[in-house]
């Protein structure tokens, strides 16, 4: 999104500023019991302005929060075992082994401190919104950020919740050293009430027309929508899964599937049709990421695509791969399937069956004269259409309403030129988390896929899991929460009332 001028930026980092201590570390003395939000509630608060410079701000932290050690994708795609690494065994654990200890990524895949950094920004945003006159803003501006606001929050606790479970539920703003006390966790099963909450309210005050507005690049009407749509089917509660995803897939006018051939257009671009909503990394809005030697920090371009396709890269094999092998049991071997080709490319220097997922592959570089300092411009994708139609095919044969849940898969399925599925119950479950993983590899969905159909496990008996992954789901592991994330050893430092996930203790 554009940084609209310097006084947003000026305003924006201030805020960052102020929130870096945040609720989970102890209150220094020096702070005098005032913090640098309440300083700058006298001068700023004052204008629309002012509220849409700390928004930026926010989805400044969403973005770095996605981002970093390219979290999003490992905790999303490298558990499903459709990936594989060159570069040593801990790396390999992750998905071989399903052992969530990714060594060198424990500030993004462990640390929760950023997404906090975006509820607390959210929460101030929140909080002085509704004391600020009506005639500071103009036409309906005044909802669409408190819609913006409730629809960031929520969007963070449910990344946090479907990693982390239970969480430390903060509500109000940070802006004295008295408000920054410890919080203990709050049981998921309230997290997940109060982000059907926020992003209901989300819904009701924004509006469609925020996706023309804003290009799909800050919230809207259907971005609340779709996070409605995952949070319902992550309770199981599928009847209205069906509901809003309905809501969304009926709205031709703003959303249609993109023709075969051309799915790589939504990582391109903000404003294609599929897109719901997603996260930019243009390089002329300094959005972008760069390229750094020390891989293990570098987003998502910079571990699964190669010199190939990124000039003057050292490597010729993606830190992540997926193995040939892999996409052809995942796609077939006839090659009917679009996507095929269209997801993965050999580097021709490398090894041809070590492809990259070229999903991420659209680079700008800061000289382009001799294609030096390389950053990635590929949209992250949050939600799109085809996710909310296969979400909604699992909600139907969750709901014992196979034909019309065939319909939806065979229609994506129709999109990439592959045959239709004609199965029934769980074998349909399993073939439509297996288009889901075809359609949406590397995009962050399919573990949690796996998770949220858990309740399976003992319908589909002790192999149901391993069927799905190269690893199994031991039903132990599952009692003890084994399918979470283990929490970062400073968080638990730093707040007694904070313990470790069961199933990691005494094993991260």
């Amino acid at each position: 999104m554009k940084h609209h001028n310097k006084h947003y930026k000026t305003f924006a980092f201030a805020l960052l500023l102020a929130i870096l201590m945040g609720f989970t570390f102890s209150c220094k003395k020096a702070l005098e019991n005032k913090l640098t939000n309440d300083t700058y509630a006298d001068t700023y608060w004052k204008s629309a302005g002012d509220v849409n410079g700390a928004l930026l701000g926010a989805y400044g932290l969403f973005r770095k929060s996605m981002n970093q050690n390219s979290c999003f994708f490992i905790w999303g795609d490298a558990p499903v075992g459709l990936f594989n690494s060159d570069e040593g065994t801990n790396l390999n654990r992750v998905y071989l082994e399903g052992f969530f200890g990714v060594p060198y990524r424990e500030e993004g895949a462990h640390n929760w401190t950023n997404w906090y950094r975006v509820v607390d920004l959210s929460n101030l945003v929140i909080e002085h919104l509704t004391k600020m006159p009506d005639d500071k803003f103009t036409n309906d501006q005044k909802n669409t950020f408190l819609g913006e606001a409730y629809f960031l929050r929520a969007l963070s606790y449910f990344y946090m919740t479907r990693v982390w479970g239970d969480l430390p539920l903060q509500l109000t703003a940070t802006t004295t050293a008295g408000q920054a006390k410890y919080i203990g966790r709050t049981d998921a099963a309230i997290i997940l009430k109060q982000i059907i909450a926020d992003a209901q309210k989300a819904s009701s005050l924004l509006s469609w027309e925020s996706l023309n507005t804003y290009e799909r690049r800050r919230a809207s009407k259907g971005a609340a929508l779709a996070l409605l749509a995952h949070a319902t089917a992550w309770q199981n509660d599928y009847a209205n899964t069906v509901l809003y995803t309905d809501s969304l897939i009926n709205r031709a006018d703003l959303f249609h599937l993109q023709p075969m051939g051309s799915i790589r257009q939504v990582f391109k671009n903000t404003t294609e049709p599929e897109n719901i909503f997603v996260i930019s990394s243009k390089n002329s809005e300094n959005e972008a990421s760069e390229w750094t030697d020390f891989s293990f920090s570098a987003t998502i371009a910079f571990i699964t695509v190669s010199n190939g396709y990124i000039a003057n890269m050292p490597m010729n094999v993606p830190q992540y791969y997926p193995p040939q092998s892999k996409i052809n049991e995942l796609y077939g071997t006839d090659n009917t399937d679009t996507r095929k080709d269209e997801f993965f490319k050999a580097s021709p220097f490398g090894d041809v069956n070590k492809p990259s997922l070229i999903k991420y592959a659209d680079i700008a570089y800061q000289n382009p004269s001799t294609k030096s300092d390389p950053r990635s411009e590929s949209n992250l994708i949050v939600f799109r259409l085809a996710d909310m139609i296969l979400l909604k095919a699992e909600a139907l044969n969750a709901l014992a309403r196979d034909g019309e849940a065939l319909v939806a898969v065979n229609t994506i399925r129709a999109r990439a030129g592959a045959a239709p599925l004609a199965s029934s119950g769980l074998i349909l479950k399993k073939n439509i988390l297996q288009e889901r993983q075809r359609e949406l590899i590397g995009e962050g969905h399919n573990y949690f896929d796996i998770v949220r159909n858990s309740s399976q496990i003992d319908k589909g008996g002790p192999n149901y899991f391993t069927q799905l992954t190269p690893w199994a789901m031991s039903v132990d592991r599952f009692k003890q929460k084994g399918y979470l994330w283990p929490i970062h050893n400073s968080i638990l430092n730093a707040n007694r009332l904070i313990s470790q996930n069961p199933w990691w203790m005494g094993k991260y």
